[in-house]
């Protein structure tokens, strides 16, 4: 059997052969309807199951489709990026309503201002995230926290990780979002050099550091949908 895509009650389906016991349906923005079928399973029996399910996956579609347009830069001077919740309009010069002025000229492509406003960026977020990270040691001292320094990365997956030598290794884009954000990824990375898990101790740990780290936790969750 090969892998198909075919028209299902006008949305386009896609149906996938591989090793598995049961078939599995996943909607998601960048694949659409994606069926996952074992390979003993027929086409019209994958056809029947999905079916079965047109009501859980109309509910996905909707929320999908409900879900606020991300923000996307535009690379061009007099455009605004995201930094610490707040827009910031960028310019190579110093005009009305102008944030941030940065070394450039008319002449610059979209490649030549992007690399200059990510370079401000970069430098700008390892400095907020080192001074976050001390401000919380300096929070948390009666927890005795091991020795710990911060590095900052691209990640797609993770706002932050934490490793057993005390190295923090925060995602850059972390310092588009408010303070609060910031904050409650860094306190939750400090907790992990206590422990290294997701146990009842961790969150007791988080509570006791950060009582409200729920609602910061949420905010994050909510505007990442955003930008």
């Amino acid at each position: 059997m090969t892998d198909e895509a075919l028209a299902w009650k006008s949305e386009e389906l896609s149906i996938k052969y591989c090793r598995r016991k049961t078939i599995g349906i996943y909607v998601s923005a960048e694949k659409g309807v994606e069926v996952r079928v074992p390979h003993f399973v027929s086409r019209q029996e994958a056809l029947n199951f999905v079916d079965s399910k047109q009501d859980w996956i109309h509910k996905q579609l909707l929320n999908i489709a409900e879900r606020p347009v991300r923000f996307e830069p535009t690379y061009q001077w007099g455009e605004v990026f995201y930094f610490l919740g707040e827009k910031q309009r960028f310019h190579h010069q110093a005009l009305d309503a102008v944030d941030l002025v940065l070394p450039g000229s008319d002449q610059d492509d979209s490649d030549r201002i992007e690399r200059r406003v990510q370079s401000w960026f970069r430098e700008q977020a390892l400095l907020l995230f080192n001074e976050r990270h001390e401000h919380w040691r300096e929070q948390m001292r009666g927890f005795e926290l091991p020795e710990s320094e911060v590095q900052q990365r691209s990640m797609k997956r993770r706002w932050g990780t934490c490793r057993k030598n005390g190295k923090i290794i925060l995602n850059t884009h972390l310092a588009r979002y408010p303070i609060n954000c910031v904050d409650v990824v860094i306190v939750h990375e400090l907790c992990h050099l206590l422990e290294f898990n997701h146990s009842r101790h961790f969150y007791n740990l988080m509570d006791q550091a950060l009582p409200s780290w729920k609602e910061h936790d949420a905010m994050l969750n909510r505007l990442s949908l955003l930008y």
